[in-house]
C-alpha cells in the first residue's frame, strides 16, 4: 500500500513539474524555504540583539515572515515567471532553458546575498538594510578594499551564501522536466488561463491582499503585528523586501495630534535669544567614528562589578577635567546621520536626512549661526573628498572651508581603506586651525575606528585587544585623540576653546545591555573647556541633537533659533531623548522608554527594572504611558510636519 502511495506521489510530482505553472510554483517554494533558512541564520548569528525569548514567539515571527518573504520572492522572480508562463513552444530548447535559469539564479542569488550580508551588517545598524546604503557609500573610492576586508572578516557569510546557492542549483536540477508542447488551441487556452490566474495571484501576493484591507499594500511596519517587542520586527522582515520597498523612498506623514498652541506647550522647538553678553569662545567639535559608550571605562563604572577599565585611557583621564554625560544617546545608527545630528541638531528618523527627500530644506547649524557672528568655520575629514557626502553637507550647514584627503596633501599617510590615519590627521587639523582667524568653529570627523579596524603597525602591540575587534580600534582612536590634545595644548588659543567630544554612532558591542533598542544608541558626550568650571558628571539623559542648543546657550548666542534638542546645561523641562528603531519612534525619559508607530504605542519599558527590555509594559503602566504618550506624539508631529513643510529655521521678523 505504501509503495502505491509513493508511486502516486512521484507521478503527481512528475506531472506538476511538466506544467509551466507547476514548475514556477515548485521553484518559488524552494526559494521561500531558503529565505526562511536565512532568517533562522540571521537570528542565530544575532541572537543577543533580539528580545524574542519563547519558542511560541519565534514560531509566530517566522510564520509572519513568510508573508514578507512571499512579497519579496514574487517581486524578485517576476521576469522569470512571466517568461516561463508564456503559452509558447520552445521551453524544452536548451538555449531558452539556460536563459530562464540564468535569470532565476541571478535574481534569487542577489536576493539571498542581501539577506546574507545583513547577517553581519545588522550589528552595525540594528535595522534591515535599505537602498539608502548606496547613498551612504556613493562617493567612496575604495570599494575594492572595503569588499576585500568584508569577505576576509566575514568569510563565513560568503560560505553561507555559496551553500544556499548550491542548494538552489541542486533543487532546480531535481525539478528539471520536459514540458508539454502547445499543439492545440485547447492547450494554448489552458496555458494562457493558467498564466493569467498565476499573475493575478502573484499580484495579490505582492500586494499582500486586496483593498480595502487596512494593510494593503504590505509595508515594513506591518511586521509589528507579529512581535511582542518592537526590537524583533527586523526578524519578521527580510533584506530583499526592505531594499525593494525603499526604492521609492519613504515620505514623512504629517500628523495633527495637537493644535499649534498645545503642541508648543508640550514640546517647543523655538529657542529665544540669550540676553547675556555674547562669549566668543572657539568651538571644536570632535566626532569620533563608532565611538560608543561601551569601550569607555569612566562611562561604565558598574560593569564587571566595578572592575571594568575599558579601552580609552586618555578619555578616562580627560573626563576628570570635563563635564561628562554617561547617559548620552545618538540620534542615528550610521555615519551619514551623525554629522547632521551633532552639528545641525537634525535627527534621522525613518531615513537619513542627507539623502532624503528633505535634504534640500533650509537648516540651522552651529557653524552657520556662529559664522553669522563672525566666526571662521571649517570641517575636517581625512577620507577622500566626497566620502559620505560630507563635503556637500558642509556646504548646506554653512561651513566655509572643507579639509579632506586632498587638502592634507600626503597620500603616503593613507591607511589603505578609509583615509589618512587618525593619529596623523587629527594633529594636522589642530595645526591648520592655528592659522585661522579667531574666533573659529571647527568640526573634526575621524575615520580610522571603523571596520576593518586597522591599527598602525607601531601600535599593534601597544594597544590591548578587547572582547570584540572594535574595542582595539577604539583604543587607537583614543590614542589619536591624545595626539590631538597634545598638539592643541601648545596653542595660545587652547584655553579659550570649548571642546565637544562624541561619537557619530555606537560601536559593535559585547555586553547585552548595549544591544537593546536603547543600548544600540549609546554614545559619550563630553564637554571640555581648559580651566573653566565645566567639570563633573551629569547622569540625566541627553542626546546628540542637544549639542547645538547647548553650545549656543553656553556662548550666549544673541538671536532666536529653532532646534529639536535642549540645552543640556539648562533644560526647560525634564530631559528626554528620541530616535528611531525598528520602524518606531522611540523616546527615553528618566528610566522609561516608550515606542510609537504614529498610530499607537507599541512598546513601554522600565530600564531600571528591565535593562535588557524583555518585558513590554504597554497597557500595564497606565500612569507612565499617559505621561509619555503626549510627548512622543508631539515629537513626531514637530519633526514630521516641519520636515514636510521645510520649517527647520526660526521665523525672522
Amino acid at each position: 500500500m505504501k509503495l502505491k502511495a509513493d508511486t502516486l506521489a512521484q507521478a503527481m510530482l512528475k506531472n506538476l513539474k511538466s506544467l509551466p505553472a507547476g514548475q514556477v510554483a515548485l521553484r518559488l517554494l524552494v526559494v521561500m524555504g531558503l529565505f526562511s533558512l536565512t532568517r533562522l541564520l540571521f537570528y542565530w548569528l544575532n541572537a543577543d540583539s533580539f528580545q524574542a525569548t519563547t519558542f511560541k514567539q519565534l514560531v509566530v515571527i517566522f510564520l509572519g515572515g513568510l508573508r514578507f518573504d512571499l512579497t519579496a520572492v514574487l517581486y524578485a522572480n517576476s521576469l522569470y515567471y512571466l517568461l516561463m508562463l508564456l503559452p509558447v513552444n520552445g521551453k524544452n530548447n536548451p538555449w531558452f532553458s539556460n536563459i530562464l535559469n540564468a535569470i532565476f539564479y541571478l535574481t534569487n542569488g542577489m536576493a539571498l546575498a542581501l539577506n546574507c550580508i545583513d547577517m553581519a551588517y545588522y550589528e552595525f545598524t540594528s535595522e534591515r538594510t535599505t537602498i539608502a546604503v548606496f547613498d551612504e557609500f556613493a562617493h567612496e573610492v575604495n570599494y575594492g578594499q572595503l569588499a576585500y576586508h568584508f569577505i576576509i572578516d566575514y568569510f563565513y557569510i560568503f560560505l553561507i551564501w555559496l551553500g544556499l546557492m548550491a542548494l538552489l542549483v541542486w533543487a532546480v536540477r531535481l525539478l528539471k522536466a520536459t514540458y508539454n508542447r502547445v499543439n492545440s488551441w485547447q492547450t494554448f487556452a489552458l496555458q494562457l488561463l493558467s498564466m493569467l490566474v498565476f499573475i493575478g495571484l502573484a499580484i495579490i501576493g505582492i500586494r499582500s491582499g486586496l483593498p480595502p484591507k487596512q494593510d494593503f499594500p504590505l509595508v515594513a511596519s506591518d511586521a509589528g503585528q507579529y512581535v511582542e517587542n518592537p526590537g524583533d520586527i527586523v526578524l519578521v522582515q527580510n533584506t530583499a523586501f526592505t531594499m525593494m520597498m525603499s526604492l521609492d523612498k519613504p515620505v514623512y506623514q504629517k500628523q495633527h495630534y495637537y493644535d499649534s498652541t498645545r503642541l508648543a506647550q508640550i514640546y517647543n522647538v523655538n529657542h529665544p535669544a540669550d540676553t547675556a553678553t555674547f562669549k566668543p569662545l572657539n568651538v571644536v567639535v570632535l566626532i569620533i567614528e563608532s565611538l560608543g559608550r561601551e569601550p569607555i571605562g569612566v562611562f561604565n563604572r558598574t560593569l564587571e562589578q566595578g572592575k571594568y577599565k575599558g579601552y580609552t585611557p586618555f578619555l578616562d583621564s580627560l573626563a576628570q577635567h570635563a563635564l561628562i554625560f554617561p547617559n548620552a544617546y545618538a540620534n542615528s545608527r550610521i555615519s551619514i546621520e551623525g554629522s547632521p545630528a551633532v552639528l545641525a541638531g537634525i535627527p534621522s528618523m525613518q531615513e537619513s536626512f542627507t539623502v532624503s527627500n528633505y535634504s534640500g530644506n533650509t537648516i540651522n547649524s552651529i557653524p552657520k549661526l556662529l559664522g553669522e557672528q563672525g566666526y571662521y568655520t571649517a570641517f575636517f575629514h581625512g577620507a577622500p573628498n566626497g566620502s559620505l557626502g560630507l563635503n556637500a553637507f558642509a556646504v548646506q550647514a554653512g561651513i566655509q572651508h572643507y579639509y579632506g584627503f586632498n587638502e592634507y596633501g600626503n597620500p603616503d599617510d593613507y591607511d589603505g581603506v578609509w583615509g589618512i590615519w587618525d593619529h596623523l590627521f587629527l594633529p594636522y587639523a589642530i595645526q591648520t586651525m592655528d592659522s585661522f582667524p579667531k574666533p573659529f568653529m571647527s568640526a573634526v570627523f575621524s575615520v580610522s575606528s571603523h571596520h576593518p579596524h586597522k591599527i598602525p603597525d607601531f601600535l599593534k602591540d601597544k594597544i590591548p585587544e578587547g572582547k570584540v575587534k572594535m574595542h582595539k580600534s577604539i583604543g587607537y582612536a583614543d590614542y589619536a585623540l591624545k595626539q590631538l590634545f597634545a598638539t592643541a595644548k601648545t596653542k595660545d588659543w587652547f584655553n579659550n576653546t570649548l571642546f565637544i567630544i562624541t561619537g557619530d554612532h555606537t560601536c559593535t558591542s559585547y555586553y547585552p545591555q548595549f544591544k537593546t533598542p536603547v543600548g544600540a544608541f549609546t554614545v559619550p558626550i563630553i564637554l571640555f573647556q581648559p580651566g573653566a568650571n565645566l567639570v563633573g558628571v551629569d547622569s540625566t539623559v541627553v542626546q546628540q541633537i542637544d549639542i547645538m542648543p547647548t553650545v549656543l546657550h553656553y556662548l550666549h548666542y544673541p538671536k532666536p533659533y529653532l532646534a529639536f534638542g535642549q540645552d543640556m546645561l539648562h533644560p526647560p523641562k525634564e530631559k528626554f531623548v528620541f530616535n528611531y528603531y525598528g520602524n518606531a519612534f522611540q523616546l527615553i525619559q528618566g528610566h522609561w522608554v516608550i515606542q510609537h508607530n504614529t498610530q499607537k504605542t507599541i512598546g513601554l519599558y522600565n530600564l531600571k527594572e528591565d535593562p535588557l527590555m524583555r518585558n513590554n509594559l504597554v497597557g500595564k503602566a497606565p500612569t507612565i504611558q499617559a505621561k509619555m504618550e503626549p510627548l512622543i506624539k508631539a515629537v513626531i508631529q514637530q519633526h514630521n510636519n516641519r520636515m514636510v513643510d521645510d520649517r527647520l529655521v526660526a521665523k525672522t521678523p
